[in-house]
C-alpha cells in the first residue's frame, strides 16, 4: 500500500461513517471510525518498517569523510529517511486534502484528524500555539494566483523565471571579439570575451488583504478562488512593477528587482530610448524602435490600455492604413510589425516598450508565495497576508527598445 492508496482507503471509510451518521446507524458509524484508526496505526507501521529496512538495507554504508560528526551520504540511511520524508512531504502538498486543511485554516476552521496529519506534514514548523506562522500555499491555489497574475501582467508571465533559493549570480555577457578568417600559416588569435555578474539576492514581496467575518464564512468552494484574485491583483500589481519599473536593490527605499524601463532610462546616452510627441507617433518611430532590437531576438510590444488605443491604435502608413490590425490565426490578438502586442498595467502612459522579455530579462523566485492570518476580534475582519521573496534585472539591453512621451508632453500629462 502507498501513500495514495492510503489517503484513498481512509477517505472511503470516512465517507461510509458519514453515512452511516447521516442514517442514525451509530453503532455501524463507530466501527467505521474504528478501522479508520486502524488504517492509520497501519499506515504508520508500515512507514516505520520501510524507514527500518531501508536504513538497514544500507549497501555499502558510506560515510562523508569531511563530516566528523559521521552522518550518511546519499545511499545511507540518513539520507534515505530524510529522501522519504521529503518525498511523503511533496506527495502530502499536492492532495486536495491539504488544500482543503489550508483553507480551512484560513478560514479558522477546525481540521479533522487526517487534515491536521497531512497540514503538520506540509507545513512542519506549524503549532496551535503559534500566531501568524507563515503556512505553505496549497500548489493548486499557488498555481492558480500565479496563473492569474500573468494574465493580468504578461510582462511578467513573458520574463524568464528560475527557483533557486538564496543568493544567484547571473553571468551576462557584456561584449566579444568575432570568428575571423585565416590562411593556413597563420596562428588563430585569442577571443576576448567581457562579462559581467548580476547578483539577484531577494527582494521582500508582501501584500495584505482584509476580509471580513462574514465574508470569511462562505464556502471553501468560493473562498479559495476569491483568495487567489484577491493576491493575484495586488501581488501580481508589485511583480510587474518590479519587472518593468522596480528602482533595483541598492536606489530604491527598499530594495526592488531593477525593472528593464528603468535600466534603459539608466543607460548612458539612452541608446535604446526614443522620444516621440503625443498624438505624433508615426509608422518611422516605431521602424525605428523596432531597428533597436539586436537580430535573433524577438520582440513584443508592452504598454498600457490607454497608450495602445490612443497611440498605437491610430498609427498609419503612408497610404492611410491602419498599421494595427488584428490577427485572426493568433484568436485576434493585436500585432505592428510583426509584434504581438499586449496589455500590461505596469507601464506608464505613453511607454511603448519593444522587448524579447523570455531572453531579455531573468527573474528569480526565492521563496515561493506563502500566507499568514491575522485576527482582529473588536473589527471582526481577518488580515491574510501574502509573502514571497522575489528579484530580477535585465540580461541584456539589446533586447529592449522603449518609446516614451518627450519631457514637456510628459509633463503635462501628469497635470
Amino acid at each position: 500500500m502507498n501513500y495514495q492508496e492510503y489517503l484513498k482507503q481512509r477517505k472511503q471509510l470516512m465517507d461510509e461513517a458519514q453515512a452511516l451518521i447521516d442514517a442514525g446507524k451509530y453503532d455501524e458509524a463507530g466501527e467505521k471510525t474504528d478501522a479508520v484508526s486502524a488504517l492509520d496505526e497501519k499506515w504508520d507501521l508500515q512507514a516505520k518498517a520501510e524507514a527500518n529496512m531501508r536504513a538497514l538495507e544500507g549497501e555499502q554504508r558510506k560515510v562523508n569523510v569531511q563530516d566528523l560528526g559521521g552522518v550518511q551520504v546519499q545511499g545511507g540511511a540518513k539520507a534515505d529517511s530524510a529522501s522519504q520524508e521529503a518525498q511523503n512531504r511533496e506527495d502530502a502538498y499536492k492532495t486536495e486534502e491539504y488544500t482543503n486543511a489550508w483553507a480551512k485554516v484560513m478560514k479558522g476552521s477546525r481540521l479533522t484528524r487526517e487534515e491536521d496529519r497531512v497540514f503538520r506534514m506540509v507545513n512542519e514548523s506549524y503549532t496551535h500555539t503559534t500566531e501568524n506562522t507563515p503556512v505553505v500555499i496549497p500548489e493548486t491555489v499557488a498555481s492558480g494566483i500565479w496563473k492569474e497574475i500573468g494574465e493580468l501582467y504578461p510582462y511578467w508571465s513573458d520574463v524568464k523565471k528560475t527557483y533557486v533559493k538564496g543568493q544567484m549570480t547571473m553571468i551576462r555577457k557584456k561584449s566579444s571579439t568575432g570568428a575571423k578568417w585565416y590562411v593556413e600559416s597563420v596562428k588563430t588569435e585569442d577571443g576576448k570575451e567581457l562579462f559581467e555578474k548580476t547578483q539577484l539576492n531577494g527582494c521582500e514581496l508582501s501584500r495584505a488583504i482584509t476580509v471580513s467575518w462574514k465574508l470569511k464564512a462562505m464556502a471553501i468552494s468560493e473562498f479559495i478562488p476569491y483568495i487567489i484574485s484577491e493576491m493575484a491583483e495586488e501581488m501580481g500589481k508589485a511583480l510587474a512593477y518590479g519587472a518593468t519599473h522596480g528602482k533595483g536593490a541598492s536606489d530604491a527605499d527598499a530594495p526592488e528587482p531593477l525593472g528593464v524601463v528603468t535600466a534603459l532610462k539608466a543607460e548612458p546616452g539612452t541608446p535604446q530610448v526614443l522620444d516621440y510627441e503625443k498624438g505624433k507617433l508615426s509608422y518611422k518611430i516605431l521602424t525605428s524602435a523596432r531597428s533597436k532590437i539586436k537580430s535573433g531576438y524577438h520582440a513584443a510590444i508592452y504598454a498600457n490600455s490607454d497608450t495602445i488605443w490612443n497611440e498605437l491604435a491610430n498609427v498609419v502608413d503612408a497610404n492611410k492604413r491602419p498599421m494595427f490590425v488584428a490577427d485572426a490565426i493568433n484568436g485576434g490578438v493585436y500585432r505592428i510589425l510583426g509584434c504581438t502586442v499586449k496589455e500590461d498595467g505596469s507601464m506608464a502612459d505613453g511607454e511603448i516598450l519593444f522587448s524579447d522579455a523570455a531572453r531579455g530579462y531573468h527573474a528569480n523566485i526565492n521563496k515561493q508565495v506563502s500566507m499568514s492570518t491575522e485576527e482582529h476580534i473588536k473589527d471582526r475582519v481577518t488580515d491574510y497576508c501574502g509573502y514571497a521573496i522575489v528579484d530580477g534585472a535585465p540580461v541584456t539591453m539589446k533586447a529592449h527598445a522603449l518609446l516614451k512621451l518627450q519631457e514637456t508632453a510628459a509633463a503635462n500629462l501628469s497635470k
